[in-house]
């Protein structure tokens, strides 16, 4: 059986979250159809909340308004809310993570015409499995029984590359043998840890590293458990490397908005206004995301129940 708790923090946290996602949505709406009125409506996973997620992404928008000759708007969403639109048809771009790319692409055909380049990290990402820097646990076998703060069940790097490797390496599967603490934002897991309302925390790699160059965390009050070393990739990381988000697109768009979106996506520079607002170097060719695939189904999520 799946195990949830929750505390007063992480609810109120959470229904501020939500009170801004929704103001999110109605300054932003979407209307089905595709590609409703010339309009290219891009969907945006807002891992840490709409406004943080607008922020960031909303200079794509405006450089791929310029270079397309369309008008394209941003709209962030959680992991709920982004089926719901891909599912009716309210989206004709979609930039998420891997876990939700799989779904949509078995689910409603979307696909990957593009994957991201991170800053930090470039084309790949890992997990983070992580405690505080005085906690008894230092062992992957220890997490068994204790309190795991993750951003959602939906999450790529903040729940599914760690869960699968623990349940692959040490026989731990988290939905039954750990009590899980969805947060619907990853600073709040990080805060959760932090403050000791979870034992535990699972984040994407970068997460800490940008919460700490933002002043709102220090790194030496964290311990990471099964640090690992990638050549060329120097964020603190627990798991292996799955391929960076990828860029789909509705199997309703049309080629040649296909065509144009993908070119202009590959000629941003990394230096460039939209690559430092959004915190990337840019955009490569879509990767292979079989590895996400192979992990959902050995944990039996959707749509592989």
């Amino acid at each position: 059986m799946l195990k949830i708790f929750n505390s007063d923090i992480s609810t109120r946290r959470c229904r501020l979250l939500g009170i801004l996602t929704l103001l999110a949505i109605l300054l932003y709406p979407a209307q089905p159809g595709a590609m409703a009125g010339d309009t290219i409506r891009i969907g945006v996973l807002a891992k840490r909340g709409p406004v943080i997620a607008y922020k960031r992404w909303n200079a794509l928008a405006a450089y791929l308004t310029r270079a397309m000759g369309k008008p394209c708007k941003i709209i962030p969403l959680n992991f709920f809310q982004l089926e719901d639109y891909v599912a009716n048809d309210q989206l004709d771009v979609i930039i998420a993570n891997q876990k939700f790319f799989v779904s949509i692409n078995k689910r409603y055909g979307a696909y990957a015409i593009a994957t991201l380049v991170n800053r930090r990290g470039g084309p790949y990402m890992g997990g983070v499995i992580f405690t505080r820097a005085d906690s008894a646990i230092r062992k992957p076998g220890q997490v068994r029984n204790k309190r795991v703060a993750v951003v959602s069940l939906g999450s790529a790097g903040g729940f599914l590359i760690q869960a699968y490797e623990l349940l692959h390496n040490n026989g731990i599967n988290v939905m039954k043998d750990t009590s899980l603490k969805p947060l619907q934002g990853q600073d709040f897991v990080v805060y959760a840890v932090l403050n000791g309302a979870a034992d535990v925390g699972f984040v994407r790699t970068d997460q800490l590293e940008s919460m700490a160059l933002e002043k709102k965390i220090d790194l030496k009050n964290f311990n990471i458990l099964t640090p690992r070393h990638f050549q060329g990739f120097n964020l603190l990381c627990s798991t292996g490397l799955w391929p960076a988000w990828p860029v789909a697109v509705s199997r309703n768009m049309d080629k040649a908005s296909v065509a144009a979106l993908k070119a202009a996506l590959f000629k941003i520079k990394p230096g460039s206004k939209t690559a430092l607002t959004a915190r990337i170097k840019g955009f490569t060719k879509a990767e292979d995301y079989s590895a996400v695939e192979k992990a959902m189904q050995a944990l039996h999520l959707k749509p592989f129940l």
